[in-house]
């Protein structure tokens, strides 16, 4: 029979609460909270971040452009503007050559939009997925030589092609690669590589998106072109760099890059943008999905990329530039009910090759990695069913998609814990093209080399169980405990500091003991809301998403885990949202 005491302590959505961390002592918290003038919770928070010091907790809290890094620290970046300088000044014929993800289309607008308003000689290129594949493509290489440019500027691929540079040079190209992804054996000999993952660059930040390395290569170039009174001796209006940091938002947030460091400053720059002043083409495509209120990066992640992002999978790309560059709110709102209907057409696409998937996946429940083969699975969806049945299995994923030529397509993802991108370097003998990030890769290979590549991926994780399988959805992380008393109006406006959300810079999970429920209530049949109390007198307005199935019992003391609400009831009293409730000891 199962202790009565275990049962007791069981939660209401059967969950495990993991504890957090050991907190520094009293004197390093006091120390933070009168430094800072925050509350004790709020001090308890920020030290379980590893936010111990005064000086970092408040860069961390106020993210500022002057804390923005010199772009010139970048590797490459001077040799990059110059080569762009001599471009505009001979009126060369320049190819921005961006990527059909949301990252790659919104670093090729930037180049594309700042160059346009400088007078260059530019045009772009966004490869459609089944026709020209990704980076430099034997199709690609075509249309470029076609176009006859004379320079050609990458924005999110590049950096593992050896062979481009090269061949562009025979065809008396030039190359710029702009990019953020990690670097494969060697480093391509362009004209220059501004990238600050490439060995030996001091850049600081690390974890640009593709978009944030567009932003910074402009304002190099923006620096320049200043110093030497460009403006003025052209007659030309000068267009800050700035200008484009909503889009570098959307980017930054879309690609999941980290949003700590540099990319929290951009993000919140971007969204400060985006929540005053959008561009038309924004604008047409928010009145289209019926977004209300702030954007955020949950509505960035949720509502507006996705619109984006499926142009590359099942559409054509180049709208979304078109959409991004508009500056025509009815062409804006033509453009976006297109997006919105090829985003259907997407999600009845992936809904068709998950239930084919999910037939493979109740076949290895006991696999140390889920590996899903299909025959012909669209490519363009194939990425983001791995990234659904990565996150539900907490299990590295490769879904690979047969094609009618010999080659496979696939990706692979992971949690981020976990080293996809390094287990496709150990085999890269046999693909034919990898690359990515390390929790998310893209490859293709030859059918002859499947079943090794398929076994050597499932080893990898065999061997690296542990690490490979990832926490469990079952958990609750506990990142601190607070005082009842602590959890106030005041608190919780301190924790909004914490914002931007998003990956790398999740919301808080906060814990609270020792509160009773009153008057719970099922709100559209779904949620349940209700308000806690407890015996020091404080009381909060409390709302779970998706808990109308809680048995609370009014009599009974809980301990809380939540998140901070954006909405606040009457005004007064402070809101939560409930994770879960647990019985108190």
């Amino acid at each position: 029979m199962e202790d009565p005491k275990a049962l007791q302590r069981r939660s209401l959505s059967d969950r495990t609460w993991e504890e957090p961390p050991a907190l520094p002592g009293e004197a390093e918290l006091r120390a933070l909270r009168d430094g800072l003038g925050i509350t004790e919770g709020f001090a308890r928070l920020l030290a379980a971040r590893g936010l111990h010091d005064v000086d970092e907790a408040r860069t961390y809290l106020h993210p500022e452009a002057a804390r923005l890094h010199d772009p010139l620290l970048m590797l490459g970046m001077r040799e990059a503007v110059l080569r762009i300088v001599k471009a505009i000044e001979n009126y060369e014929k320049v190819l921005v050559f961006g990527d059909y993800d949301m990252d790659g289309t919104a670093g090729a607008s930037i180049f594309y939009g700042y160059l346009k308003r400088l007078g260059a000689r530019v045009n772009y290129f966004i490869p459609k997925r089944l026709a020209d594949g990704y980076g430099f493509t034997e199709s690609s290489l075509q249309k470029i030589a076609e176009w006859k440019a004379d320079l050609v500027i990458t924005t999110d691929h590049g950096s593992t092609d050896l062979e481009a540079p090269e061949r562009l040079r025979r065809l008396g190209i030039d190359l710029i690669i702009s990019d953020h992804h990690q670097l494969g054996a060697g480093k391509p000999d362009a004209v220059a590589l501004v990238n600050p993952q490439q060995p030996g660059c001091p850049y600081p930040f690390k974890g640009l998106a593709a978009a944030g390395v567009a932003y910074k290569l402009i304002c190099a170039l923006d620096q320049h072109l200043t110093e030497q009174h460009f403006w003025s001796v052209r007659g030309i209006c000068h267009t800050s760099p700035d200008y484009f940091l909503d889009l570098v938002a959307l980017a930054t947030v879309a690609d999941m890059a980290p949003l700590v460091g540099e990319n929290r400053i951009l993000v919140k720059l971007g969204l400060d943008i985006l929540n005053t002043r959008l561009r038309p083409g924004l604008s047409g495509l928010v009145k289209e999905c019926r977004i209300r209120g702030t954007i955020t990066p949950s509505v960035i992640a949720f509502k507006i990329a996705p619109k984006i992002n499926a142009l590359g999978r099942v559409g054509d790309p180049r709208m979304g530039m078109q959409l991004l560059l508009s500056h025509s709110y009815t062409e804006a709102r033509r453009l976006a009910r297109h997006l919105v209907d090829v985003n259907r057409e997407r999600q009845e696409i992936e809904r068709i090759v998950y239930a084919d998937a999910s037939v493979q996946m109740e076949a290895l429940t006991d696999h140390p990695a889920l590996i899903l083969v299909g025959d012909r699975w669209h490519p363009g969806v194939i990425g983001s069913i791995a990234t659904r049945i990565a996150f539900e299995s907490r299990r590295p994923t490769l879904v690979l998609s047969h094609q009618e030529a010999p080659e496979v397509i696939g990706s692979a993802r992971s949690s981020e814990n976990y080293n996809v991108l390094g287990v496709l370097e150990a085999c890269q003998q046999l693909l034919e093209r990898f690359g990515g990030h390390p929790s998310a890769a893209g490859m293709m290979l030859h059918q002859m080399n499947l079943h090794a590549f398929t076994s050597f991926f499932r080893d990898a994780a065999e061997r690296d169980a542990p690490r490979a399988c990832g926490g469990s959805k079952d958990h609750v992380r506990i990142e601190t405990w607070i005082e009842a008393e602590d959890l106030t109006r005041q608190f919780l406006d301190e924790i909004a500091q914490m914002s931007p959300f998003g990956y790398g810079n999740r919301e808080p999970v906060v814990g609270v003991r020792g509160f009773t429920v009153r008057d719970p209530a099922v709100v559209n049949s779904r949620h349940l809301r209700f308000s806690l109390a407890c015996e020091g007198g404080a009381g909060v307005d409390a709302f779970a998403w998706d808990r109308s199935g809680w048995a609370v019992q009014p009599s009974a003391r809980y301990d809380v885990a939540f998140m901070p609400q954006d909405a606040s009831g009457d005004g007064s009293r402070p809101q939560i949202r409930v994770l879960d409730l647990i019985y108190a000891d």
